[in-house]
């Protein structure tokens, strides 16, 4: 059973008020009817499990039957992915916001391919439609947040993260001396590059911010599955 985001101040009492978008997948498409035990999450990140109590041309109005928590000791990771050609970029959205990375930052880097110009409000769009359907369906407690481009250089200048780790296949430490190397494990800021890579320079001013340089094993993975498998190792380490 997927589940669907509501805002607090749909909240009253028992009562929730869905609206939007979900109200019209669970209504038209779902065609859910008064009965239908439906899972909700608030946008604080409670949980609950409720019951269609009528279908309004502008909403469904539910009751709450259940509230449950989720565990929390899962690290805040912020991803900043270099933008990628073709449909690389929105995958490596839907597979981490499954695996419960907090907040994607799409980054413009030397060998970036992507031209950062060209982007607009509908391609924001629809990466944030992408996130939250992947969020509904890994039933995770809180919705990932999408932002729009920014440059490698802003994101050393501005990352405050208690862990920060740029994936590099030529790095001298393994990400399991990486995570080793902080005791604020709470806040964890992942750097991808593209498919060139990072460069000499790149590295090296990354360093100098306090990112630790780290690599993911002897292969050379496209950077698509690093995006992958980086966050994957964080969480199962860390939580």
């Amino acid at each position: 059973m997927p589940q669907f985001f509501i805002n607090n101040k749909n909240i009253k009492d028992e009562n929730i008020l869905i609206t939007g978008s979900d109200s019209y997948h669970l209504s038209r498409v779902r065609r859910v009817k008064p009965g239908t035990k439906i899972m909700l999450r608030s946008d604080d990140g409670r949980g609950f499990m409720a019951r269609v109590e009528s279908i309004l041309p502008d909403g469904i109005n539910a009751k709450i039957i259940s509230e449950f928590k989720t565990d929390d000791s899962t690290p805040e990771i912020t991803l900043y992915m270099a933008l990628l050609k073709g449909g690389n970029f929105e995958f490596v959205i839907q597979k981490t916001v499954e695996l419960g990375v907090s907040r994607i930052v799409p980054v413009v880097t030397e060998r970036t391919i992507p031209d950062p110009d060209k982007m607009n409000e509908r391609k924001l769009e629809r990466w944030e439609k992408i996130s939250a359907e992947a969020c509904k369906q890994c039933l995770r407690p809180t919705p990932a947040l999408i932002e729009s481009p920014v440059s490698f250089n802003e994101i050393l200048s501005d990352d405050i993260s208690g862990l920060k780790i740029i994936c590099h296949p030529g790095a001298d430490y393994r990400m399991k001396d990486a995570l080793s190397m902080s005791d604020d494990k709470k806040y964890v800021s992942l750097l991808v590059g593209p498919e060139g890579g990072f460069s000499d320079r790149e590295i090296l001013e990354a360093e100098k911010a306090g990112w630790i340089c780290a690599n993911l094993g002897v292969t050379h993975l496209r950077a698509e599955t690093a995006a992958i498998v980086l966050p994957s190792i964080v969480i199962y380490e860390l939580s």
